[in-house]
């Protein structure tokens, strides 16, 4: 599988929302050995179970979670005054940040356990240093509330165009719109990453189901649990994470194209403090063990190689990660970086002139 380096630019103001964020992780940063910034919407709290707290109970060293809208959007926003020791993002993004120069390299003898992880997972900078370790993958498929749809209404991902969905979709905003959905559908339509044709008229097409653009994970998480809406393309780990914490009414389907495979890489801002401790903690999150704690709390999937699924891990899930992989993409997100801006023009087009 390829995993090459991407364009991924957050469509906010991350100054802005860096002014406002830091205010409140200045003086938790002087307590805390280490404060991370991750994604909300029960990001964090697996982060705290899987990863904070057995490190610090094993090292001694502190780990305070964080979650923002867009950790990228924050390493950005405090360049050359950085908040936070490290941040979760997707691997484009990640692959923006050191190609722009906003992240610390490290050599693999700072992180060895980094080692056991598949080398196709490794993001390495032109002189061969890690941009940041990777811990996991979700995949990118189809959440359903279950007292409104069925699994078997969509075992394509054409379906999701069908007009008895009308208002009864919930689609993400245009810039994942254009890095994740787009790629999915032009696949799925017998495209790819670079003839994008087919997935653009199958996006057109969702696009008139959709009741609204839900604008962070807590706020699909609500509409998928609340039936707000019926369906939406989402990640396979928040629609775990929903399961285990009681939701009954909400499952994860990938259609017979298969889904989109999207991993993650925690990094650490240009000018990082505390960075003998932050190595420690990229070396103790590369562990098969804390990943697969992740994998029971949050439904990530773990990217240490020795890391092995217990069987009632498999069983809730449904599969095994060995029958899992050969049904997961991973598109040349080089391609998908180069035509990112007129991509997420094109699909605001769109969501305009279906309105």
């Amino acid at each position: 599988m390829r995993i090459i380096a991407a364009r991924f630019v957050q469509a906010i103001a991350p100054a802005l929302v860096a002014g406002v964020i830091a205010m409140g992780v200045g003086s938790a940063a002087q307590a805390q050995d280490i404060v991370m910034a991750t994604f909300g919407g029960g990001v964090e709290t697996t982060w705290e179970g899987a990863f904070a707290t057995p490190f610090a109970k094993s090292t001694g060293h502190s780990v305070k979670i964080v979650a923002v809208p867009t950790p990228e959007a924050q390493v950005r926003g405090q360049a050359g005054n950085p908040q936070y020791n490290v941040a979760v993002v997707t691997y484009p993004q990640g692959a923006n940040l050191l190609k722009d120069g906003l992240i610390e390299t490290l050599d693999m003898a700072d992180v060895p356990v980094v080692a056991e992880t598949n080398p196709a997972y490794l993001m390495k900078a032109p002189n061969n240093k890690l941009a940041g370790v990777s811990p996991y993958f979700m995949y990118y498929g189809i959440a359903i509330n279950t007292d409104q749809a069925k699994k078997s209404d969509f075992t394509s991902w054409s379906d999701l165009a069908n007009p008895k969905w009308k208002d009864k979709l919930a689609l993400t905003r245009p810039i994942y719109l254009a890095t994740y959905d787009l790629t999915i559908m032009a696949i799925s339509a017998g495209g790819n990453e670079n003839k994008i044709e087919p997935g653009v008229e199958l996006l057109r097409r969702t696009a008139k189901n959709a009741l609204t653009l839900y604008s962070s994970m807590a706020h699909m998480n609500s509409l998928l649990t609340r039936g707000e809406v019926a369906v939406g393309p989402y990640y396979s780990g928040r629609v775990w994470q929903l399961r285990r914490e009681g939701a009954k009414n909400v499952d994860m389907v990938i259609p017979k194209e298969g889904a989109l495979m999207i991993p993650y890489i925690v990094v650490v801002p240009k000018g990082a403090k505390n960075f003998n401790i932050v190595k420690k903690w990229l070396n103790y999150i590369a562990m098969a063990e804390p990943q697969l704690r992740a994998m029971a709390l949050g439904g990530y999937f773990p990217l240490n190689a020795k890391a092995k699924l217990p069987a009632e891990v498999e069983k809730e899930m449904g599969t095994s990660l060995e029958a899992l992989m050969p049904r997961l993409h991973q598109p040349d997100w080089a391609v998908i970086s180069a035509a990112e801006k007129d991509r997420i023009n094109m699909i605001e087009k769109m969501l305009a002139s279906t309105k």
